[in-house]
């Protein structure tokens, strides 16, 4: 089990305030979503609902990669479930790349011995994705990848017992890139999506051993998100491709069964930087209540209304996606950074919680905000990280993860503090209380 390391500052900690960054008053209105963006940034005093909210305090960072060495660990996912449980997956070069994937039964606290989705066939293995569903099943996934304009191959295997035992991997589907994985709120459902042309989702019913009809996606080249409900709500958006660069969205209503024409929420997401070092790709995150009717989706990119380099923007709709608000900044940064990889939260109030990749003090630094309603801004940001280490490298990854368990927010990520790229975990237990 892997233990905290030594803390660098004590925890972190802000008021429940109403301050952050901001919206226009048009941002207020839950229009259409056909473009445009609201809000520069800065403090407005009166962000957030009238309602106190828990202060958020992050505590001490834990490691979850259990090596001794140097290896580089990178790109991390993770998913939350009931009782504690918690999995998370990312690439891992301690020796030959693999995807690895630790668990916890504790809500982070410990965490178990790694294991890991190896190459079999292919060049490598990568793009790792997680899951749990509602009777507390985990699913790791990873995408092998063939041999140069070859479809590669999605992996996947399953522990029913809380992480102590694994099925052997499997193939389930051929995909050329990107996996993602959704659990289902009740037992036995999930869902997997991979990009292409045409990319595309699918769903289980019994743990992954048999799957349903595939649900075309158009030509993606980016990550989808997957978010489901207790209310039969499925949330897929994506980045359409990167010419026509609209943000695609795609729902469900009967809990995957059948889907609704998808729709454009905007018809561009901004500018990516491709060449950036750390890169920065047109990823997005989703997340809801949990009855699916108020939902999040962020992404970072250069638009207007930012700071002319990368920024984090969110759309939220409050009526299960059949309206959203135009893009809305959440970093406060004063002075111009990047701000990347960004991922969303939304908790059981409606409360939303955004944590991404921050350089506003040139080094590797993950940032977090939270927010009763976005459209009124969003509380100051905060510091997750009580680390920090060089951002001087081609890759962090190309998202990290934010979660909602019970009344605590968790978050993930990769950071530098030692030099070589590791994956850390901290909680802020009781910021997504009453």
């Amino acid at each position: 089990m892997s233990v905290p390391d030594a803390a660098v500052d004590a925890p972190r900690d802000v008021p429940g305030g109403r301050a952050g960054a901001t919206g226009t008053d048009a941002g207020r209105d839950l229009a259409s979503g056909t473009g445009g963006t609201t809000g520069a940034g800065g403090a407005r005093p009166d962000a957030g609902s009238d309602a106190p909210m828990a202060r958020v305090a992050f505590g001490t960072n834990i490691r979850i990669n259990d090596d001794t060495g140097n290896g580089n660990q990178s790109e991390v996912a993770m998913a939350a479930g009931p009782g504690g449980l918690v999995i998370t997956g990312w690439m891992d070069s301690r020796s030959t790349r693999t995807c690895a994937f630790s668990t916890s039964t504790d809500g982070g606290l410990t965490w178990s011995r790694n294991v890991s989705i190896p190459n079999v066939s292919g060049m490598f293995v990568g793009d790792p994705a997680v899951a749990v569903d509602g009777g507390g099943t985990f699913y790791a996934l990873c995408e092998e990848y063939l041999n140069v304009g070859t479809t590669g191959n999605i992996r996947m295997m399953t522990s029913s017992d809380r992480g102590a035992t694994w099925s052997a991997v499997r193939t389930i589907q051929s995909a050329p890139d990107k996996p993602w994985g959704g659990g289902g709120t009740t037992d036995g459902v999930v869902f997997v999506s991979w990009l292409g042309n045409p990319g595309g989702i699918k769903r289980s019913l019994d743990h992954g051993l048999t799957w349903g009809p595939v649900q075309s996606l158009g030509n993606i080249i980016h990550g989808t998100a997957i978010t489901t409900s207790t209310t039969g709500l499925v949330h897929v958006p994506y980045n359409l491709d990167s010419n026509r660069n609209q943000l695609r969205y795609l729902r469900s209503k009967d809990n995957g069964a059948t889907y609704d024409a998808p729709r454009d929420l905007i018809p561009d997401m901004g500018t990516f930087c491709f060449s950036c070092s750390p890169r920065q790709h047109p990823i997005v995150g989703s997340s809801a209540d949990p009855t699916g009717r108020t939902v999040a989706i962020t992404w970072a990119s250069r638009m207007p209304g930012g700071q002319a380099d990368d920024d984090v923007w969110l759309l939220y709709s409050r009526d299960g996606g059949d309206t959203w608000t135009q893009p809305i900044r959440v970093n406060d940064n004063p002075t111009a950074s990047r701000q990347f990889e960004s991922w969303v939260a939304v908790d059981n109030y409606g409360r939303v919680h955004v944590a991404w990749t921050d350089l506003r003090n040139g080094m590797n630094e993950t940032w977090y905000a939270r927010s009763a309603d976005p459209t009124r801004g969003f509380e100051p940001n905060l510091q997750v990280t009580d680390g920090r280490g060089s951002a001087a490298t081609d890759f962090l990854g190309d998202y990290k993860s934010i979660a909602v368990q019970g009344p605590d927010v968790l978050v993930v990520w990769q950071d530098t503090r030692r030099d070589s790229g590791d994956i850390y975990f901290a909680r802020a237990a009781g910021a997504a209380g009453p």
